[in-house]
């Protein structure tokens, strides 16, 4: 399965997979992105190794992870995604549509603007984040608005101008998030 991807390539896994970190993604639990609804599941320690591991491969679900158990990852991440000298943390996935990095194209126009891998700082590069938004956008419409009435006598006047309003679009699909249809998969990551 996949033998000629380098350690820590990722992939899409469109199969069912146990996490072994049940926690909420709290990376970047402190910025203007953070869910409202995020939700723990509960910690399992005692999760058998799945067929993926036995392949190479574990999902992205930002557990930590010993450098001496896995010196290649570790050699392919060092501490981009957090840890200390002895271990290190494999991203965070879960939930989270993957951008290509811009690397200077100009294709992502807030890129200066992301948030580093580790939740703090700003970074435009592999592992940064950035928070749902919706393009600023206005509409215009013709109108005709009063400009002057007297308090006494006849004098009236009138004017028509533009007026600029946001309507959604129809039929709205209102939700809690911005976002395309989407698929849900799993994220796994080559480990040996």
């Amino acid at each position: 399965m996949f033998d000629a991807c380098l350690i820590g390539s990722v992939c899409g896994f469109a199969g069912q997979v146990n996490p072994v970190s049940g926690d909420a993604n709290n990376i970047w639990k402190n910025t203007a992105c953070t869910s409202q609804n995020s939700v723990t599941a509960p910690r399992r320690d005692d999760i058998p190794i799945s067929y993926l591991e036995q392949q190479g491969w574990m999902l992205c679900d930002g557990r930590k992870l010993k450098v001496s158990a896995y010196p290649e990852l570790f050699a392919a991440l060092g501490n981009l995604y957090g840890g200390g000298s002895e271990d290190f943390c494999i991203p965070d996935y879960r939930g989270l549509f993957l951008r290509g990095n811009d690397a200077g194209s100009g294709m992502d126009p807030d890129a200066a603007a992301r948030i580093g891998p580790t939740g703090s700082g700003t970074a435009n590069g592999v592992g940064s984040y950035q928070c749902d938004a919706m393009q600023t956008h206005t509409h215009t419409y013709k109108a005709v608005t009063l400009a002057a009435v007297s308090q006494s006598g006849n004098a009236a006047g009138q004017s028509s101008g533009d007026l600029e309003t946001t309507v959604p679009n129809k039929p709205a699909r209102l939700t809690s998030e911005t976002r395309p249809k989407n698929l849900s998969i799993n994220y796994i990551i080559k480990f040996r």
